[in-house]
């Protein structure tokens, strides 16, 4: 088992990843929030209480964790919840920790329920309880800030969700937002954007941080191979966006598949969906919906799926 370490001189960021919430566009109230908690933990001398956050998919969760580590001046253990296979690995985990350290754990919900219940205790007590020679023993340990991330809140037990103090639901990007993320990637590798460029271009990705920055660096790639002025106008956005093949939103085959069978219907069942796809519904729900959805271009029930407006 793997556990990533890192503090401010170990960490070896590339020159476009935010190192503090000012170069974090995003997010705006949740950022207000975590500087107030963490200005309080930095006056009270004191840990910083628990975070969860849950998102629907794609989103910089460890980066959002390294800001919080460094915004604190403290070390961040990163982990994924697969890799904690058994207590006793939890236990180990736990115990290595340094007084006031972040423990950042990815894909909480895929922790089994007895490694759950040792974290209870560790959580709120900053202790852990383990039987040996039948003899039950209560152990101090360091006090931690533990952050976790998931994108099956649902999965979650109340009694586990209400151990977190702070709880934030990552929201998806809006129009203007990924225009100034492009924008400042650009301005990072040296290129010059028109605004309505950039309007063009934004509407070419998925409204998540790690896509943005890739098509920032597809785009600076092309104008580099075609020795082409490091300046977007509206004449070289069309030929790069002809080149690059880039679609509206960079639909999957699997969404563009869907979003043709809504276009046979006026509204369809999930479940038939399913069936005409060969594909899960909870593949559907997971993988391929929450981006139409945000993109208010689908209507969904529990039951039965609308197309709201054509792109394709």
């Amino acid at each position: 088992m793997k556990i990533i370490t890192s503090n401010l001189d170990q960490q070896n960021y590339s020159t476009s990843r935010p190192l503090n919430f000012e170069d974090f566009i995003w997010q705006e109230h949740i950022k207000k929030i975590l500087k107030s908690a963490i200005i309080s933990a930095k006056k009270r001398n004191d840990t910083l209480w628990h975070i969860l956050f849950s998102w629907d998919s794609w989103f910089w969760k460890t980066t959002l964790a390294n800001i919080i580590a460094n915004q604190l001046w403290k070390k961040i253990n990163i982990i994924t919840a697969y890799a904690i296979e058994k207590p006793s690995d939890m236990i180990s985990i736990l115990n290595q920790l340094e007084n006031w350290d972040i423990l950042f754990i990815d894909e909480i919900h895929r922790l089994k329920p007895k490694i759950e219940e040792i974290l209870y205790i560790a959580m709120e007590d900053f202790r852990i309880d383990i039987i040996v020679q039948d003899e039950n023993m209560s152990l101090p340990i360091n006090k931690f800030t533990l952050i976790w991330a998931t994108n099956r809140l649902e999965k979650l037990s109340d009694a586990f969700k209400n151990r977190f103090i702070y709880k934030f639901h990552l929201q998806w990007y809006s129009d203007r937002q990924i225009q100034d993320i492009l924008n400042k990637y650009f301005n990072k590798l040296w290129i010059i954007c028109w605004k309505k460029s950039i309007e063009i271009l934004a509407r070419k990705c998925i409204p998540v941080p790690r896509e943005i920055k890739n098509l920032a660096i597809k785009v600076r790639d092309y104008i580099i191979a075609k020795n082409k002025k490091l300046i977007i106008d509206e004449k070289i956005v069309k030929i790069i966006i002809n080149e690059l093949q880039l679609e509206n939103y960079w639909l999957s085959n699997l969404q563009k598949k869907y979003l043709n069978i809504l276009k046979e219907h006026k509204q369809i069942w999930l479940k038939t969906i399913s069936t005409i796809l060969n594909v899960d519904e909870k593949v559907i729900e997971k993988d391929i919906e929450p981006l139409l959805i945000n993109l208010e271009i689908i209507e969904k029930t529990p039951r039965w799926r609308k197309l709201l407006k054509k792109i394709i």
